[in-house]
This record gives structure tokens, sequence and C-alpha cells, in this order.
């Protein structure tokens, strides 16, 4: 799959972005295209530079036209509207455009249909936001990825007058994402930036395995004084081993010393009922030489607070310990099998795995029914199953 990946080194804005992609291969060429189509008269400026002996494309986007663009929503998604894109095109840069409506709505507590862009209604504004998509569209993106998002603090001018950095909006867009802190006193993001990084990225995070064949370096107009001002772009396909799907899971931690074994069972019982993915119990021994267990909980993301929740109704312990990691898993399926015992559940785990395993409650209940043994069960069954699927 092709894939894209932005290092945020020195945060980003929408022309930056538009840099990078130039610089990663998305010819002029096709940009003056894109910006022929769009209002204001719009031509396209570039230049090649040096930013610490990286060479690196800055970009400007002049307008020939004065004035600005339509400043409340209803009047610019109808201007977006008469566009000459193809409609997917067009609903995404509305879906970046509604973020910043929201945004600026919410920060300035008004209703969103009376907000005013201000600084955002330049014309330069839709050229990066459909300059970005015809550049991930002719790179043949399928999917984008990006590092955590640096923030600086510092004060910014507006037509509000003078506010902190990030701006108000910036910060409301960026809700849910994983920032951090760098000790630059300017502004490292826009609200642009932002909503195209809200709209277009789909994880966060370190380097994704993948297979490099594009790097492109977009350079700010600002020159910062504690990192270079520059947005770095990957452009490869994404490494996957084949059959096996990535995702992310939630591991919960938590010491216990003060249960019987029964009340752990009944909480591995409640918290699998309740969406664990898998629970388990480690005995080790805790402060002042008491033994204890160590429990714990692999969960999806969305079932985190649920679990919680469960876990400190039927714990003493005053904390859990939450991490979010990565895990691989072989495609899977479960199959009623009809056997000369009975019929019988088994999960079959494809390739690259290639096993099949008995589910064990129905085993359970087919070796009270027959009066057969377990054990021998089991054996007998795996051996039908063996010479059954080879056939």
């Amino acid at each position: 799959m092709p894939i894209a990946y932005l290092d945020l080194i020195g945060g980003i804005a929408g022309d930056i972005f538009l840099a990078a992609l130039l610089d990663a291969g998305y010819p002029e060429t096709h940009l003056a295209t894109v910006l022929k189509q769009l209002p204001g008269g719009l031509s396209l400026k570039t230049e090649n530079l040096k930013i610490n002996g990286v060479s690196a494309k800055k970009v400007s986007i002049v307008a020939r036209t004065t004035g600005v663009l339509p400043q409340k929503r209803t009047e610019l998604f109808s201007l977006v509207d008469r566009l000459p894109f193809e409609k997917k095109v067009l609903a995404k840069a509305k879906n970046i455009l509604e973020t910043i409506f929201q945004a600026e709505a919410k920060v300035h507590g008004e209703d969103i249909n009376q907000v005013h862009l201000h600084e955002l209604s330049a014309f330069d504004t839709l050229a990066d936001i459909f300059g970005v998509l015809g550049g991930l569209s002719y790179l043949k993106v399928e999917e984008v990825c990006a590092s955590e998002i640096p923030l600086g603090r510092g004060l910014i001018h507006s037509r509000h007058g003078i506010l902190p950095a990030p701006a108000p909006a910036t910060l409301e867009i960026l809700k849910g994402l994983p920032v951090k802190g760098i000790p630059e006193k300017k502004e490292t993001v826009t609200p642009t930036g932002a909503a195209l990084l809200k709209n277009l990225v789909k994880d966060f995070g370190p380097f994704p395995e993948m297979r490099i064949s594009k790097v492109g370096y977009g350079a700010g107009h600002q020159k910062f004084d504690t990192c270079p001002n520059i947005l770095r772009l990957l452009v490869g396909k994404k490494r996957t081993t084949e059959n096996l799907s990535g995702e992310k899971v939630v591991e919960l931690e938590a010491n216990i010393d003060d249960k019987t074994p029964e009340e752990l069972a009944f909480l591995a019982e409640k918290l699998m009922s309740s969406g664990a993915l898998d629970v388990g119990f480690t005995p080790f021994f805790m402060k002042k030489g008491r033994p204890g267990f160590k429990l714990c909980i692999l969960a999806k993301p969305e079932n985190t607070n649920q679990l919680v929740k469960i876990f400190f109704s039927e714990e003493t312990s005053l904390g859990v310990r939450i991490r979010e990691i990565k895990r691989k898993t072989c495609p899977r399926q479960i199959k009623k099998i009809s056997t000369p015992w009975g019929e019988i559940s088994v999960k079959f785990a494809k390739a690259p795995c290639d096993s099949f395993k008995i589910e064990f409650e129905d085993l359970k209940k087919l070796s009270e029914q027959t009066g057969i043994p377990l054990i021998k069960l089991k054996k007998n069954i795996e051996s039908y199953l063996k010479r059954h699927l080879k056939a």
C-alpha cells in the first residue's frame, strides 16, 4: 500500500506541506493546473534553499485578484461546490474547512454559520488544501501517518489582537491528537496545518514499517531558533507481513495482594465478558515480601474506560497502569465441524500460522455428554481433524 509519513520537525502549515509534496516529486505543472481552477488568479512561486545544509523547497502562492474569499461557511461552501473537481476531492476539502469553522465557532462562542474566517479567508487557503489533496493523489498515497506534533509557545498577531501561540483555534482542532512542546517562541502549527492533520492522518507515532521511495523537504517562511523550520515527507510502500494484520491494543496492569483465587477468577470472567481480549495473572512478591498477583488485561482502546470502571468496582487497588501497544495477529475463523463424537467449534488460523484449536468449552461439554475422558476425546478429535482437513 502506498503510504506517506510526515516528519513534523518544525511543525506544519499548508504551504510547508505543499512544498514537501513538490520536493518529493509532485510536478509544479500539475499544481499550476490545480491553481488555475481556484479563484483569485493564483500563481505559484517556488524557491530551492538550504536550511542547516539540507536542501528544501519553499512555496509562495500569489493572488492577482484583490479581496478575499467568502468568510462565512455557507458562502464559502457554495463557492467550493462550484469548483471543477471530483466529488470526493470536494468532500475532503469541505471536511477540512468544516474542521476550521467548528474550531473557530467553539473558540469565539458563535454559531458556526456566523463565524468569519478572517486571516484564513485568503485565497491561498484553498490553494493549500486543494494543492495538498492533489499532491497526495498524484503520488498515489492511500494512507498518511505523522510524528507527534511539535508546539511552540509565544504571541502572535491577529485581527482579534495579540493571541497566544498555538492559536486557540489550532488547539481546538488538535484535541485528541498527540502533541509535544518544543522551546520555540513562535507559531509552529497553523489552523490549516492542524486541519490537514486532523482529516488526513490515520496514525501518529514513530516511523512506520515502509519501503521508502521518495523524500521531500518543505521549508517554512519563518526562521526558528531551536530547530529547522522544515517538514520532511517520506513516501513509499507500507511493509506488512503476509496475511498478518496489525492493530493497536491497550494493556492495563495492576498489582493485587488482597484477593482470593476465587475472587480473581470472578474478576477475570467479568472483564472478559465486558470486552477484554485477554486477562492474566502472574504471581510475584510485592513490598514487605507479601505474595501477590500482577493483573494484565489486553483490550481494544475503545473498551479501556469500561474495563477500568469494572476493575475499580471489584478491586481495592488505587491505580491502573495503561500502555498503548501494537500487536500482529494471524487471521482466524471459528467453524462448527461435525465429528463422529458430535459437533464442535474449531478455531482455524490462516497462513503464516496454519493451525487449529478446539474450543475448550465445546470439548468439555462433549466429554460430559459422551462420557469419554477429556484428554482422550481431545486426541481423538485432533487426529480426526488432521485426517479430515488433509482429505
